[in-house]
């Protein structure tokens, strides 16, 4: 991913009325070139935060998504969508997306890393090795994963 600055981040986000209530991480230890879009986890983790540069425009586009914890009392494995690395449960969160427009009368779901560190777990760059291990070339998967996310970000009008 191409380097972003702070205000680029938050011009992303657009018509964002309330500043003080975007959260933006220290943006000084990311590394960039690891990353296929940035992604992260407000602290009171209800709401996700997604930038990327849109393969349609080449603009820098934010979206914010609405974060819920799945759970359930058995322990259970989990999948990313995006990035099909296996989690034991817990590792994954339900986020969402209201169709542009549509005043969130049409959602779009994806389950996805709770984290949403997509990018550095395919690479195998943070936590445990996948439990299930692909045999498909790293370009390959990245590939997989972009597709997956901008063809969800297509449906709600997102890119």
């Amino acid at each position: 991913m191409q380097a972003a600055t702070r205000d680029e981040i938050e011009a992303a986000f657009g018509g964002w009325t309330d500043k003080e209530e975007l959260f933006v991480p220290t943006l000084d230890e990311i590394d960039w070139d690891a990353r296929d879009f940035l992604g992260w986890v407000h602290p009171g983790g209800h709401r996700g935060y997604l930038v990327h540069w849109s393969p349609v425009d080449g603009e820098l586009k934010g979206t914010v998504l609405r974060r819920s914890r799945r759970g359930g009392k058995k322990p259970h494995v989990e999948m990313c969508a995006w990035c099909h690395h296996v989690h034991y449960s817990g590792g994954t969160a339900m986020f969402s997306v209201s169709l542009k427009g549509s005043h969130g009368r049409h959602i779009f779901g994806n389950v996805v890393c709770a984290d949403l560190a997509c990018s550095l777990r395919i690479r195998n760059l943070i936590g445990a090795p996948p439990w299930a291990s692909e045999t498909m070339y790293l370009p390959a998967r990245i590939w997989r994963m972009q597709r997956k996310m901008h063809k969800w970000l297509r449906k709600a009008d997102r890119l």
